[in-house]
């Protein structure tokens, strides 16, 4: 059936939840909200306006604009680190701060001024001590020091009495890596199973309509890159796309064609790149040429990569976690809202086959790609991969070899820390990134060629009416108020990669991830379907931006059982 697009009120309700300062937190401080009892240079998070700013500390080192606006200080003590004041209008919303102030030096002073914390999160080399209902988050390092505070409108618990207090994911990040094996072949003298083929192809819309109404042009090229992994008779295509998202219903006809041609399991994981088009139509247009392309253009990757099947010796892999310093991964990555809530690990896969020559670079990180400013209202619209494009075509020039992007638990609007948003910074970012993943790489370790999955399906109640709204559009795929979806687990030479099929918040990936036991374990997001936000129960807020656009409440805890009982599985071990 032909997609009619969205109009009148429906496709004005879904733009206007598009606008970018519903994406930070709450602008003001809760009713009746006592005064934190900290504040950053005297500022009080939705109170303080922009002029206060610039009285109190000056004109800032730099601004530019990033969701509404972003002004960098220089840190007080740290040289080289820098203050981020982000408004919300011209009002502060957020601070991320790498000054750490007197009195709240490590995480003794912090508890003996303000008591235990709300909730208590543990990564491998820092952590997070969250005090909501205060208006403050602190980052520590490995040894508890204070390394970073977030300010926010006080006054509104994240976590509320009754949910778990803290979570450790410290043991999983510390734990040796599994399969290990010298670089000259299988223990046992086994003979490798596994075959593996890597391949491009190009997804750019052609066409000047190919995007509705949007004047549209092309900046640089979108890419479906595929990996095709055969071992025995299971066949699994991994493709990493340069794009913003599309619905389960256009990626299983992709699917199916492969099926037919020997690839048993399709595993399409979206990058989320904001300067792609629309190919779900949830803006107001269903662009069905483009679909078609993007269709073809997975399918050829994946055929190409099948074609390329060559065996493998061994997966070597690794992770690190960058310094979750100043409440953000400085020049990375950001929570834009929770600040301070994200896991800075990035990870990589790199495949080698008998030959010792390699076959594929997989970059695993969590950041969304929306580093380019491009309302297509004020300007043409400039179609770009963003850091992806740039990360894989860095990691192609320096490995040598097909790279292919995968992307992580982006909800929660985890961003780019980048200064503003053009495409030099997002160039810049993803050659970064690839700095980064050329480092892992270096100190990777060798493991057994082994691959298995599982795959699961699961349903959830669709209780937004926007969502309700939007399947009067004519592309209806849920039955009876629910949702079908899917996830699937990958164990690919002792890594441990679980997909989920929207923007699954940090805070539900950290419960997924306490269980997990991949050396390295990845969440893998926005594969095979985008169902929108996936936001934890507890934490969700009636009228905010990451809601309006979610299933609803339920969607997350039915995606955190399921993936407990997948990792948890015997069968799959």
């Amino acid at each position: 059936m032909r997609a009619r697009p969205a109009t009148g009120a429906l496709a004005l309700a879904l733009a206007a939840s598009s606008v970018v300062s519903g994406q930070a937190v709450k602008v003001a401080p809760a009713p009746g909200a006592s005064s934190p009892p900290l504040l950053y240079e005297g500022l009080l998070p939705g109170v303080s306006s922009k002029e206060e700013i610039v009285a109190k500390l000056g004109q800032p080192a730099h601004e530019a604009s990033w969701y509404a606006w972003k002004m960098l200080y220089p840190a007080k003590g740290r040289p080289g680190r820098f203050d981020a004041i982000h408004l919300a209008g011209r009002k502060v919303g957020t601070i991320e701060a790498a000054t750490i102030p007197g009195g709240y030096e490590d995480r003794a002073a912090i508890e003996g001024k303000l008591g235990a914390p709300e909730f208590f999160l543990e990564l491998g080399s820092g952590a997070m001590a969250d005090y909501s209902a205060l208006g403050l988050r602190f980052t520590l390092d490995a040894a508890g020091r204070t390394v970073g505070v977030a300010y926010f409108p006080q006054g509104y618990p994240r976590v509320h009495a009754g949910e778990r207090r803290s979570l450790s994911l410290r043991a999983l990040r510390a734990a040796p890596a599994s399969g290990g094996v010298a670089a000259g072949g299988v223990p046992g003298g086994a003979a490798p199973d596994l075959q593996c083929g890597a391949a491009e192809a190009d997804i750019t819309p052609l066409e000047p309509d190919w995007l509705g109404p949007i004047r549209y042009t092309v900046h640089d090229p979108l890419r479906a890159r595929a990996v095709v992994f055969r071992s025995g008779e299971l066949t699994v295509a991994i493709v990493g796309g340069d794009i913003f998202g599309m619905q389960k219903l256009d990626v299983d006809p992709i699917a199916a064609s492969l099926k037919e041609a020997g690839i048993q399991h399709l595993l399409l994981a979206m990058s989320h790149v904001h300067t792609a088009g629309d190919p779900i139509g949830i803006y107001g247009f269903y662009p069905e040429k483009y679909v078609k392309r993007i269709q073809e253009g997975v399918k050829k990757a994946a055929l190409d990569a099948l074609a390329a099947l060559r065996p493998v010796r061994e997966v070597r892999a690794g992770a690190r976690e960058l310094p979750l310093d100043g409440a953000r991964v400085e020049g990375f990555f950001r929570n834009a809202r929770n600040p301070g809530i994200l896991d800075p690990q990035i990870a990589a896969i790199e495949v080698v086959g008998a030959d010792g020559k390699p076959i594929v670079t997989i970059a695993h990180a969590t950041c969304h790609p929306e580093g380019i400013e491009n309302d297509p209202k004020e300007r043409t619209y400039e179609v770009s991969a963003d850091f992806p494009g740039y990360l894989c075509d860095e990691l192609r020039r320096s490995r040598g070899v097909q790279a292919v992007f995968l992307n992580g638990a982006v909800g929660g609007m985890v961003s780019g820390d980048t200064r503003e948003r053009s495409h030099a910074e997002a160039e810049a970012h993803g050659k970064r990134i690839a700095k980064e993943i050329d480092g892992v790489l270096a100190s990777a370790t060798a493991r057994r060629p082994t691959l298995t999955l599982d795959r699961r399906r699961v349903e959830i109640p669709v209780t937004n009416p926007r969502f309700v709204a939007f399947e009067l559009t004519g592309r209806k795929r849920s039955y009876r108020g629910r949702l079908p979806t899917e996830l699937f687990l990958i164990r690919l030479g002792g890594v441990e990669l679980l997909s989920v099929p929207g923007e699954l918040l940090p805070e539900l990936s950290f419960e997924i991830l306490e269980r997990m036991r991949g050396s390295p374990s990845l969440i893998v997001g926005l594969t095979n379907d985008q169902i929108g936000y996936i936001v934890p129960a507890y934490d969700f807020r009636m009228g905010e931006y990451e809601e309006s656009m979610s299933l609803g409440p339920a969607a997350g805890p039915i995606i955190v059982e399921q993936a407990w009982r997948m990792v948890e599985s015997p069968a799959t071990r």
